[in-house]
């Protein structure tokens, strides 16, 4: 593999690694397993691997600009039909504690949507 997205760190960022290509790049970009990962570094430097990591609140709180530029972008391609997003269940928002229940569950396979009803 030349490039692995990894959300869930620790023992599975570990093991990452065995299936990463010569040059090719881990991107670390969450903590799901609440584990943390140890790596050699001489491992990553002998096969000119690399792990790069990114933080949503960290770029949030240091450089803001960036989400801001990226969300344009998103959005653009919303507009243009570009990216569609796959919602596995709707929810009108008075059910919110509903849609907490279902995510929680781990039935969700895409993204749950609250829906708000305009008042017109």
């Amino acid at each position: 593999m030349n490039i692995i997205l990894d959300s869930i760190s620790g023992t599975v960022s570990e093991r990452s690694l065995n299936c990463l290509a010569y040059y090719g790049r881990l991107v670390h970009f969450g903590n799901a397993s609440g584990e943390i990962g140890n790596f050699q570094t001489k491992d990553l430097h002998a096969s000119c691997r690399s792990i790069l990591s990114f933080s949503f609140g960290t770029t949030r709180k240091k450089r803001p600009e960036l989400l801001q530029e990226t969300a344009n972008e998103v959005f653009r391609y919303l507009r243009d039909g570009r990216l569609q997003i796959k919602a596995t269940k709707s929810f009108p928002l008075q059910n919110a504690g509903k849609a907490h229940e279902w995510v929680e569950s781990r039935k969700s396979t895409g993204k749950v949507i609250l829906t708000v009803q305009s008042s017109s």
